[in-house]
């Protein structure tokens, strides 16, 4: 059952037509916030303020009793004017900015369009899943939050390789303290980043990511760390031009070793290389 606010309930039960728009909260990874209306004008509402967006197709919502994981399709339709961390929509769709996002679809009745909303009831509530970027769409499927649960059971098993994920809460190492801003040089191309970094294999597994120029919001994975360049698990989306700026961050291959000598003293490491192995008769 769906609660609703008291003077929502009243217009339900006493009205004989009222008006409806939905609206739209997306929630960016970084903690970026769009608010979108689902009419032709803005809409004020709970202290927030719901802009014109881009036009939102969405699938039915299946609600029931337990813990199956439901799910709603969900199509943006955007111009350029509609941009998100800078960029038109689907430019940045495409670059991945919104994987993952939150999304929030709450229906706002009012009795007037003149009128403040009245009450809202909630629609769906999901993260942004399996995505298809089309030339004029970015179409995704919102899983609800209900397949957070779908996890192994011990949540630990034994292996030689840390079962943390690399600067989460229960590896305890600081991203921010092992970051480091790096500046594209001649030379460069979507696979490899030529720039100033010194050393070798310690940005391995790593992340990068966009700061300014093309590819500004673009998260890739780092293959190869050599003294000079940085070779990408895969391709950005565009070549990266001379000044342009990203930041990498340490990388782990899950081995003790790995956590000993490159977060001293910083890391928890919960992996078991010291489980003996059954062997096998010849």
């Amino acid at each position: 059952m769906k609660s609703v606010e008291p003077a929502l309930a009243t217009l339900l039960q006493s009205s004989r037509a009222f008006f409806v728009v939905e609206l739209f909260t997306l929630t960016l990874i970084g903690g970026q916030i769009y608010r979108w209306s689902g009419a032709d004008v803005g809409i004020a509402y709970g202290g927030n303020t719901y802009a014109t967006g881009p036009i939102v197709e969405r699938g039915a919502v299946k609600t029931g009793v337990g813990l199956a994981v439901t799910s709603c399709d969900v199509t943006f339709y955007a111009t350029d004017a509609i941009t998100v961390l800078g960029l038109p929509l689907l430019q940045a769709a495409r670059r991945g900015a919104l994987d993952g996002a939150e999304l929030k679809i709450v229906r706002a009745f009012t009795d007037d369009p003149a009128n403040p909303i009245v009450g809202s009831v909630s629609v769906f509530e999901g993260r942004l899943a399996d995505a298809e970027i089309l030339s004029n769409a970015a179409r995704y499927t919102v899983k609800s939050p209900v397949e957070l649960l779908d996890a192994p059971f011990p949540p630990y098993v034994y292996q030689p390789g840390c079962v943390w994920s690399l600067y989460g809460a229960g590896c305890g190492v600081s991203k921010a303290a092992h970051a480091l801003a790096v500046t594209v040089q001649g030379g460069s191309t979507r696979s490899v980043i030529v720039c100033g970094v010194t050393g070798s294999a310690t940005y391995d597994l790593g992340e990068i990511d966009g700061v300014t120029g093309v590819n500004a919001g673009v998260r890739r994975t780092v293959k190869q760390h050599t003294a000079g360049q940085l070779v990408l698990s895969f391709p950005l989306p565009d070549a990266p031009a001379v000044g342009d700026t990203f930041t990498v961050y340490k990388g782990c291959d899950r081995t003790q070793a790995t956590c000993s000598s490159r977060f001293p003293g910083q890391g928890r490491f919960k992996g078991f290389p010291l489980v003996p192995r059954q062997e096998t008769a010849a």
